[in-house]
């Protein structure tokens, strides 16, 4: 009687461990776009602000249909904002910064693809790292970039 009511509770705890696939499944439908290899630099000249990045497209089941990258620069005494998306390499893509971009180590992203408009905020943390730029181009004193091949998925709106 002890081991049937033993395996009876071992069984229930991981039924009751196992992932839901109805979640994932959801999950997957409602971030249908990834934002990677984020560069967001401040140039010493006009303290202009370069962005440059990857956009990810993916499928219900999470792998990549399309990439595309993505530039922009703009005078950060005019943060750069809805007014006018900006168009990526592949023109199904655009983005804009729907509040500006007042601090390089916060702010949110909307992209309009194929499948719709999907945005989401990047923001200073382990994924996402800012301090004095350290590589070999001259002329850019401050840099924010993804780290260790990180993505921010966006939300489907």
């Amino acid at each position: 009687m002890k081991a049937s009511f033993a395996a009876i509770a071992l069984c229930l705890g991981a039924a009751l461990a196992a992932p839901s696939t109805e979640f994932i499944k959801r999950q997957q439908d409602s971030h249908p776009i990834s934002v990677s290899s984020i560069s967001l630099r401040q140039l010493e000249k006009d303290n202009r602000i370069v962005f440059l990045s990857s956009i990810t497209r993916h499928d219900k089941s999470g792998a990549a249909l399309e990439l595309t990258n993505c530039i922009t620069q703009w005078n950060p005494e005019e943060p750069a904002g809805p007014e006018s998306p900006v168009q990526c390499a592949d023109p199904a893509f655009s983005f804009y910064f729907p509040t500006g971009v007042k601090s390089l180590e916060n702010y949110d992203i909307v992209v309009n693809g194929p499948d719709g408009k999907s945005s989401g905020a990047i923001a200073k943390g382990p994924r996402y790292q800012c301090g004095t730029y350290d590589g070999t181009i001259d002329g850019i004193k401050y840099e924010c970039k993804i780290t260790q091949g990180a993505e921010f998925f966006l939300t489907l709106e």
